[in-house]
């Protein structure tokens, strides 16, 4: 029978090193993929309208929203004020939304110095609700700015911030490239205005 010697042990050593590495390989977490760094924060209604207005209060360069009903004087008043900050606001407005105070809006927000359109007719209807601050973070869920979304409905929405705000931007910038600054006084016709 052969001795065991310092080849042997070395040998031994060598394999154990290779069956580790072999080992921490198979287990190694996968590379991360685009958007997985997404930084996600959870925002619910009932009582929402003060994270709603942090949010667009932090803004210092800029503030995109796509809002299917829009009807919340305070969101007007937060919204000035973020123009008077030197913030740049453009908005898409849902024109076919049932709403009389739509044009109001519409018209408060324009002479405040917001640049605003109507929503495409590309689509049935633009019911997206998101709002993109700065191009770094955005807010994307089911709360419009209205008096009932922000403070008596049930609705959620989650703050994201990382490579995911990049496709809100992007679809945002889809949609105001298509949208229209005309009147909605032709709603409901189908225009096709773009």
């Amino acid at each position: 029978m052969r001795q065991f010697d310092r080849r042997d042990a070395a040998l031994m050593l060598l394999l154990i090193l290779v069956a580790a590495l072999v080992f921490y390989i198979a287990f190694l977490p996968a590379a991360p993929c685009a958007g997985c760094n997404a930084k996600v924060a959870l925002l619910f209604s009932p009582g929402a309208e003060g994270e709603v207005v942090s949010f667009i209060r932090s803004a210092k360069e800029s503030i995109d929203i796509e809002m299917y009903v829009f009807t919340s004087d305070d969101m007007v008043r937060e919204l000035s004020d973020a123009v008077k900050r030197g913030v740049k606001v453009r908005v898409i407005l849902e024109p076919r939304v049932e709403d009389s105070r739509k044009q109001k809006i519409f018209d408060e927000l324009t002479a405040l110095g917001c640049d605003v359109r109507w929503a495409s007719f590309s689509y049935k209807l633009t019911h997206s609700k998101f709002v993109v601050v700065d191009g770094k973070r955005a807010l994307v869920g089911s709360i419009n700015f209205s008096e009932s979304a922000l403070n008596y409905n049930r609705e959620a929405a989650v703050e994201i911030g990382g490579d995911a705000v990049k496709e809100v931007a992007a679809v945002f910038e889809t949609d105001w490239e298509k949208a229209s600054a005309a009147a909605a006084a032709g709603v409901g016709t189908a225009a096709g205005e773009g």
